[in-house]
């Protein structure tokens, strides 16, 4: 399951309301975007990283040194950001809010959806997705200071209940 840990940059915050039945409910979508190594594509299939990346043809000194698979070198240059359709539910985000601890915003019972990859040479992927969560008021405030800015953030997906839940179908054959 995707999961993080690391500074990314909160794009955009978009208020909005949901329907529940007959109850309307506030919610918040986050647009967050990181960079990663290319290993975080694994989490949405296994062999989704070999077909953006190749071994690179000349590799410099530290390349020939570093140990890995080498997959460093973009296989599609000219190819932009791709849609990725998963969502995950469950997951619960926590955002430094710059004293720790108890300071941080705390979010339960996200969903996140709405990816998107670009790979970018030398083995990274920008990912950008969305992350949908219901604060209360006070936590909305404090999100809406951090937009266009750089933040700490860790998402922790739910705990796997079967084996489905840790390896979807497109990861079975890779487990």
């Amino acid at each position: 399951m995707f999961d993080l840990n690391q500074t990314v940059k909160l794009a955009n915050l978009n208020p909005r309301a949901e329907k529940h039945g007959d109850d309307t409910k506030p919610a918040l979508d986050l647009k967050i975007e990181a960079i990663c190594p290319s290993t975080a594509l694994i989490h949405f299939h296994h062999e989704l990283r070999q077909h953006l990346f190749k071994k690179d043809e000349n590799p410099d000194l530290v390349d020939q040194v570093t140990e890995g698979d080498g997959l460093t070198a973009l296989r599609y240059p000219k190819m932009g950001a791709i849609k990725w359709d998963w969502e995950g539910t469950g997951y619960t985000a926590e955002v430094d809010y710059g004293m720790g601890g108890d300071s941080n915003i705390v979010l339960h019972d996200v969903k996140l959806d709405h990816f998107a990859f670009e790979a970018m040479n030398g083995g990274s992927v920008a990912i950008t997705f969305r992350v949908i969560a219901h604060p209360d008021a006070e936590d909305v405030g404090k999100l809406c200071e951090f937009i266009q800015r750089d933040i700490d953030l860790v998402l922790t997906p739910p705990e796997a209940k079967t084996a489905d839940d840790l390896f979807p179908d497109n990861m079975r054959k890779a487990a």
